[in-house]
């Protein structure tokens, strides 16, 4: 059996890892200083801590899953995985084009490159985003691919990088009733562990007064 030889891999910005570690211990540090603070005044400390310890646990196995994450280009196939998908594996003889295209994301004034490889019909077959991977690896990635790359030198705001490119955004992006939805439910878990919180340390629970 002959071994595959990947002739490229590439993994994200080693500045994520940085940044994820650095807002989890932000983020962490003022809540639960503030509820074990609570907690011991209450003698329900050990509660606090489970909670601490199941969140803190899920976050370094979060993060231990970002260090899995790569591109590659084999012999024959392009492969990724990203941080909560399994390994993607597509032939390269599937792929008919490579665009290489600076996008504006939000109202940042720097272009973000995307790099979207398609099949025959248009179909998005894989797509690596300038905010995870450096611009460097995604021309070297769109170099290696057995078609000739389309390096867009006109930056385009995303909105029309997805009219551009039918197909090329992810489940949940370019909706934005999604987005309304995902936080009105995140307020609505927020004010459900804040309720959890003053019961379990027996304050009165209302939004009015009474």
């Amino acid at each position: 059996m002959t071994a595959t030889v990947t002739t490229l891999r590439v993994r994200p910005r080693r500045s994520l890892l940085t940044t994820a570690f650095v807002s989890i211990v932000l983020a962490m540090v003022p809540v639960f200083g503030v509820l074990y603070w609570f907690a011991i005044q209450h003698g329900s400390w050990g509660l606090v801590f489970v909670v601490h310890l199941a969140i803190t646990i899920a976050c370094l196995a979060t993060l231990g899953r970002q260090l899995t994450v790569f591109t590659a280009v084999t012999e024959t196939e392009l492969v990724g995985r990203g941080i909560f998908s399994p390994v993607v594996r597509i032939p390269l003889s599937a792929i008919a084009s490579v665009a290489v295209v600076p996008t504006y994301i939000g109202q940042s004034p720097d272009p973000v490159l995307q790099l979207l490889a398609r099949d025959a019909s248009g179909r998005r077959l894989y797509r690596m985003r300038g905010t995870f991977w450096t611009p460097e690896d995604l021309k070297a990635v769109a170099n290696a691919l057995p078609v000739t790359p389309t390096f867009v030198q006109e930056p385009i705001s995303i909105r029309e990088f997805y009219r551009t490119y039918p197909g090329s955004a992810y489940w949940f992006q370019n909706k934005p009733a999604l987005w309304i939805i995902v936080f009105v439910l995140a307020a609505l878990l927020i004010l459900a562990v804040a309720a959890w919180v003053m019961t379990i340390f027996g304050m009165p629970v209302g939004f009015l007064p009474s």
